[in-house]
């Protein structure tokens, strides 16, 4: 017979009972990973969403500029599906000129038309 302090508890991802432990939250290692998994999934999604946008801009200027530093045309990124918008960080100079960061690449528009990229580090 069981006593009150012996309840059942039952496994917080598939709801077997747990025996063991009295602090036991899984039955296996197998239910406490689908548990993390499916708790952070919607985190990990839009931050893998973020990460794949940011590496896709990194390889845009990457293979423009061949590693360096080049003067080429707006309308080359638009054409290579640049997003303006996802950046890593912004830097401004002491003449207060601002680039925008992309990991070790950085750019600054010159103009309406031109873009100056170049690899920082």
């Amino acid at each position: 017979m069981r006593s009150v302090a012996e309840e059942k508890r039952s496994c917080a991802f598939c709801g077997r009972e747990l025996l063991g432990r009295s602090d036991k939250k899984f039955c296996d290692d197998a239910c406490r990973n689908n548990y993390a998994y499916q708790h952070n999934k919607y985190d990990n999604d839009v931050v893998n969403k973020v990460n794949k946008s940011l590496l896709y801009n990194r390889n845009v200027l990457k293979s423009i500029t061949c590693g360096g530093r080049k003067i080429v045309k707006k309308q080359t990124l638009i054409d290579n599906n640049f997003n303006f918008d996802v950046i890593t960080g912004i830097y401004r100079t002491r003449k207060q000129q601002e680039y925008r960061l992309l990991y070790d690449y950085a750019y600054k528009c010159i103009n309406d038309e031109d873009v100056l990229v170049l690899k920082c580090c």
